[in-house]
């Protein structure tokens, strides 16, 4: 959490600084999205919501936003056995 905050802060005020800041803006990302923290929390968050839609009821409009969530997060969880 602590570093979507430090982009946030970042993005104010490398917005305020022109192309240079938003080029250390940019670099600044990269370095978020490839760190180890932030994978864990995205890879945390993916199982919490294929949890949830696992066990989400199977009927109506929503059945066929779950039954697609499902779909995809077991097609993930082949991709990922298989690699």
């Amino acid at each position: 959490m602590e570093t979507i905050v430090g982009f946030v802060a970042g993005y104010l005020v490398g917005s305020r600084e022109g192309k240079a800041g938003l080029e250390r803006l940019k670099t600044s990302w990269g370095a978020i999205t490839s760190s180890p923290e932030v994978r864990k929390m995205a890879s945390d968050a993916i199982v919490m919501a294929e949890q949830v839609v696992e066990r989400a009821p199977a009927g109506g409009i929503s059945g066929a936003v779950v039954r697609t969530l499902a779909s995809r997060a077991s097609s993930r969880r082949d991709m990922s056995r298989a690699a």
